[in-house]
């Protein structure tokens, strides 16, 4: 029996996070607000990642400049697809 990687493992469970969440946005209704604590949570975890990351002290700035406007854009976009789709509760 083959034994899994660390990993291998953390992706495994990635994906299957992102399709049990493919799965709730195409069978049932979204939530405005949780979409936004969504957005608020990862913005969280990007400025974790840039702190962590390997990247010069530069390109952290540059990233810590663009993080929010990548999320909010994200959202904006997730957003208007769920009201063109019905699935949006506001």
């Amino acid at each position: 029996m083959e034994q899994l990687e660390p990993k291998d493992m953390c992706a495994y469970f990635y994906g299957y996070k992102f399709c049990t969440i493919t799965e709730q946005l195409i069978t049932s209704k979204i939530l405005s607000s949780d979409l936004d604590q969504l957005k608020k949570t990862a913005v969280e975890c990007m400025k974790d990642y840039i702190e962590h990351s390997q990247f010069s002290t530069e390109e952290k700035e540059e990233l810590k400049k663009n993080y929010e406007r990548w999320a909010n854009v994200t959202l904006k976009g997730i957003k208007q697809r769920l009201r063109d789709s019905d699935k949006l509760h506001e």
